[in-house]
């Protein structure tokens, strides 16, 4: 009997050690470390930084829909030349091209070329898109900005005319236009930088 109830003793004392064990590992595992408050701190951080940006946004929809001359996006119109493809024939300033490019053969290699037209025998390359039928092909997209080492000095300079070019293939040239149109928001994008 006695060793049963030593046995008993053991078995309740090996018990309470395996529970204190696990409620101290327990502690450590959920108790919160610096670095976990560093990190909620952050959350909340964000979370009002991501409020404020909200507000910016809402605030200029506000400002949008009260002007004189509201800014909607047009619908995309996709004008393309064989495989390549840009959205839209007309953009305003702070808008972005976008250019698709669908089931390049996989022999044709070259470049597409946009250009501001200076005139009948003149223009301005301003951006430069390789395309490798062989390798996968990503849609691209970009927006015209001004640069003072490009030349590229007041939104005149980008303002009109618009032509795409795809070197290495016999494909058809895209026009296109930029207006005279900066989208709201943008303003301080398109002042003079030289």
């Amino acid at each position: 009997m006695k060793i049963i109830v030593n046995g008993n003793i053991l078995i309740v004392i090996a018990i309470a050690s395996a529970i204190t064990v696990t409620i101290a590992v327990l502690l450590v595992v959920l108790t919160p470390t610096q670095k976990d408050v560093n990190n909620k701190t952050s959350e909340f951080e964000e979370t009002n930084e991501i409020n404020s940006m909200l507000k910016k946004i809402n605030d200029d929809r506000i400002l949008n829909e009260e002007s004189e001359n509201p800014y909607y996006p047009q619908e995309r119109e996709w004008i393309s030349s064989g495989p390549f493809k840009i959205d839209r024939s007309q953009y305003y300033l702070g808008e972005k091209v976008f250019v698709n490019m669908e089931q390049i053969d996989e022999n044709t290699k070259g470049k597409m070329v946009f250009s501001k037209i200076i005139n009948d025998t003149h223009d301005y390359q301003y951006k430069t898109l390789r395309f490798d039928g062989s390798k996968y092909q990503q849609n691209h997209y970009f927006g015209f900005t001004l640069n003072e080492v490009r030349g590229l000095c007041e939104k005149d300079k980008l303002v009109g005319n618009w032509k795409v070019t795809f070197e290495g293939t016999d494909n058809e040239i895209i026009k296109f236009k930029v207006l005279d149109i900066v989208m709201p928001g943008y303003e301080k994008q398109y002042e003079p930088v030289c």
